[in-house]
């Protein structure tokens, strides 16, 4: 289960500000996805964005955007169906796929099935995404571990790629850990 940074890469989906009224704990994911790109730049971790057709839903919350390596707007639920989302994925080279946002049994569910097909070992952040009722987000994490998908949180994705309090970027990371804890 150990991540590699120089292998992964954060993918969130659709951290729209027009659907903080609709998800359950917005507030709270969005602040785990703060944590985990804020920890995962220090560690030099691609991170991804996209957004659900930001023309009709508006866009992302400028305090995760800011950490984005690249957005693409989508249509499709699965992101990796969108070829733009696709192409830079495979182009990175990279096989762990991190997975935030919302909501966890649309769009997250689908993007994550597809890049198990694609050969991706696969994270899904369990305090970093959200569904509107628990129920649907229970009944998707359930499905996915079945088919393989990590369940991780955010402290266990990070501390997994530092793996030592030897990690030249320990004392930085245990002080995002700490300002996090404060904020949950």
């Amino acid at each position: 289960m150990k991540i590699d940074p120089s292998n992964a890469v954060l993918l969130v989906i659709d951290m729209q500000e027009n659907f903080r009224n609709a998800i359950h704990e917005f507030d709270k994911v969005a602040q785990s996805i703060i944590f985990l790109e804020k920890s995962l730049k220090e560690l030099g971790v691609p991170i991804i964005g996209t957004e659900q057709v930001p023309r009709n839903l508006g866009g992302t919350l400028k305090e995760i955007e800011v950490y984005y390596d690249i957005k693409f707007p989508k249509r499709s639920f699965d992101a990796l169906r969108e070829g733009k989302v696709e192409e830079y994925l495979l182009g990175l080279g990279r096989k762990q796929v991190l997975l935030s946002g919302i909501e966890t049994h649309i769009c997250v569910m689908q993007t994550a099935l597809s890049a198990l097909s694609y050969g991706f070992n696969v994270y899904l952040i369990y305090d970093a995404t959200e569904s509107a009722f628990m129920e649907d987000k229970e009944v998707a994490l359930n499905s996915l571990s079945k088919e393989e998908v990590k369940i991780v949180t955010s402290e266990f994705a990070i501390y997994s790629m530092i793996g030592s309090s030897d990690h030249p970027s320990f004392r930085k990371i245990v002080q995002l850990v700490k300002e996090y804890r404060k904020k949950r």
